[in-house]
């Protein structure tokens, strides 16, 4: 059983923030592959990640794989947040 992970909250979108992570080379876009049936919990044939160039079929904002890089960056103390900016 997979152990669950418990996200920091962040005062601002998954999508401003991957702009900020872009500009400050704290990440890269990350193709993924195109999901095949069966198609995986939270599959959303509508939304695009920008984090993955848009292939996989959900929002960044529910991007575990965004939230996992974020939470690393922030245990790591590379990412702070104060409370009116990054």
């Amino acid at each position: 059983m997979k152990k669950s992970v418990e996200f920091t909250p962040i005062r601002v979108s998954y999508a401003d923030l991957l702009l900020y992570l872009l500009d400050n080379s704290m990440v890269v876009i990350t193709p993924a592959k195109v999901p095949q049936p069966p198609f995986f919990r939270g599959y959303d044939s509508n939304a695009t990640c920008a984090y993955h160039r848009g292939v996989l079929r959900h929002s960044i904002e529910h991007c575990r794989t965004l939230k996992h890089k974020v939470q690393g960056l922030i245990d790591a103390g590379w990412l702070k947040f104060e409370e009116n900016r990054l």
